[in-house]
């Protein structure tokens, strides 16, 4: 199907952004042009991540930080392969069932895990690095000692105001005055500035078996946390085969869990027996095949979604001919399937890197909720996760709670190949609905022949924390009573706490890279 610029009633505000030598799409403008940097300094993709990755965490705070985790995709040409890396961390020895029976607490210092970013950061340059490790973080460093503030921060900043001015490291940073710093004001984080320094210096074992988590623990422990510095020692990020599986001729590979790609195949899975006429006719039907795709994989598939060290999900199941043709009859039938459970949305960024050669990565980092747990150690400026309520409090769960466990992550990047080539590196966040998105921006290329910016700009739908259906804005009045009648009420919802903001490039077939930042965030590419 020839690509096309958009639809009817759509007005798509800018191009893709071409290059031949390197692109970089991220959640800042400033973290972006660091990848690209570093890229045009002979850095390899890795180094680019990292020097991306390390920028993000200071700027976009409320998404990323040093306190949070990270799952990659790293797509070799040379070989074919794509490797996974799952730099997701674990609870602490101190976090039972019998201390959080009352629930896990959205915020303070018992809702963190042990963040994996890191080291994973690490186990990465390892294998793929050029430039000295220690070079990777000058533009970190100087955007922790001043940077502009965004407006998009600024906004977060007294919307969770409430969650977050109560602690005194978020405080001293972002409400010096005792009102928080409005778009364009400097930040100075002088004390996140020395932390970088020292795990520029001294590499990874500074932040996991040195001063950094000593600092971490005893501010946590002084607030009533559990974690100890003993719990960060000898963490390790995991290396992993992505899951892979076909839509419409290309192959799609995701991480394995604890991350929830899977579902997105489970999704593709179903959708790929659906006359591809369905897919790219009227409004009301195609979203309503999309939805029952969702509805499906999620009931079938995301009670298994655990660490798999403990309790291995059954995939080779779920995505096995007899569940494929189970799911689909589900989407092609009258028949609506339960609704599912979803996490909230959260503080999620991303990554998409290509160096002209075949090569590529997706990257979706996070501290899962907006702010995480609002705990900021004074120590060390960093900003900690609250993936502790990624976790059932259920004993019977797969994702229960344990000591040393790994919650269940919504994070989900994505490589696509054609023919065995890299095609597309797909992030966004959104939580759960980062899955619902891929599957959307898939179909909108594959099935209705868009080009990749009019695919991302797109109205999307999403579910929220009870599994409803939300429908964009930007749909007509009558796709939503379209909906209605085939069994999905929706409610209406506008931006992009559940719409995500997706960050992609596509390789097109004489190499030419295109990086594509949605509007819905901040969020920008570069290339070169």
């Amino acid at each position: 199907m020839a690509k096309t610029d958009g639809f009817a009633g759509v007005k798509i505000p800018r191009s893709p952004v071409y290059g031949t030598r390197g692109m970089v799409v991220s959640g800042h403008s400033l973290a972006s042009l660091a990848g690209l940097r570093t890229l045009e300094r002979g850095g390899s993709m890795a180094d680019a991540t990292i020097a991306c990755s390390a920028a993000l965490s200071v700027v976009v705070p409320h998404a990323t930080s040093l306190g949070g985790d990270a799952f990659i995709l790293y797509h070799r040409a040379g070989d074919g392969r794509t490797l996974g890396l799952n730099a997701s961390g674990h609870a602490p020895r101190g976090a039972t069932l019998d201390l959080y029976a009352g629930g896990i607490p959205l915020r303070g210092p018992l809702a963190f895990s042990v963040p994996g970013m890191i080291r994973g950061w690490e186990r990465m340059h390892e294998r793929h690095g050029k430039l000295p490790w220690a070079d990777l973080f000058a533009d970190a460093a100087a955007l922790a000692e001043a940077h502009p503030l965004s407006r998009v921060l600024a906004g977060a900043l007294r919307l969770f105001r409430q969650d977050i001015e109560g602690d005194a490291g978020c405080r001293d940073v972002y409400y010096p005055d005792g009102e928080p710093l409005p778009a364009g004001a400097i930040v100075r984080q002088p004390a996140l500035a020395r932390t970088l320094g020292l795990i520029a210096e001294h590499g990874s074992s500074v932040f996991y078996e040195g001063e950094i988590a000593e600092s971490i623990a005893a501010s946590a422990r002084a607030q009533g946390g559990v974690a100890t510095a003993a719990d960060f020692a000898g963490y390790e990020p995991e290396w992993v085969e992505p899951l892979e599986s076909g839509y419409r001729g290309l192959a799609i590979r995701v991480m394995p869990p604890n991350s929830y790609g899977v579902l997105m195949l489970m999704q593709l899975n179903a959708l790929d027996g659906v006359d591809p006429a369905e897919l790219s006719g009227e409004e009301g039907g195609r979203l309503a095949c999309l939805m029952r795709a969702q509805r499906a994989a999620f009931a079938a598939g995301q009670k298994y979604i655990a660490d798999p060290r403990t309790d291995p999900a059954p995939v080779d199941r779920l995505l096995s001919d007899e569940t494929t043709a189970a799911l689909r009859a589900e989407v092609l039938g009258a028949a609506e399937p339960a609704l599912a459970a979803a996490h909230p949305a959260g503080g999620t960024s991303c990554i998409t890197i290509a160096d002209g050669e075949g090569n590529g990565i997706s990257v979706v980092q996070s501290v899962f909720h907006v702010f995480g747990s609002a705990f900021l150690d004074p120590g060390t400026g960093i900003l900690m996760n609250n993936r502790m309520t990624g976790f059932s409090i259920d004993p019977d769960s797969a994702n229960a709670l344990a000591p040393g466990k790994r919650p269940a992550h919504t994070l989900n990047p994505v490589v696509v190949l054609d023919g065995g080539k890299l095609r597309y590196l797909m992030t966004t966040p959104g939580g759960p609905s980062q899955t619902l998105s891929h599957v959307q921006i898939l179909n909108n290329m594959v099935d209705r022949g868009m080009e990749l910016t009019a695919a991302i700009e797109a109205p999307r739908w999403s579910i929220n924390m009870q599994g409803e259906t939300l429908l964009d804005e930007a749909f007509d009045d009558n796709i939503a009573d379209r909906l209605a009648d085939a069994g999905f009420p929706v409610k209406r919802a506008a931006g992009a706490a559940y719409f995500g903001s997706a960050k992609m490039i596509e390789v097109a077939e004489d190499g030419v890279l295109m990086g594509a930042a949605d509007t819905r965030r901040e969020a920008y590419a570069v290339g070169a």
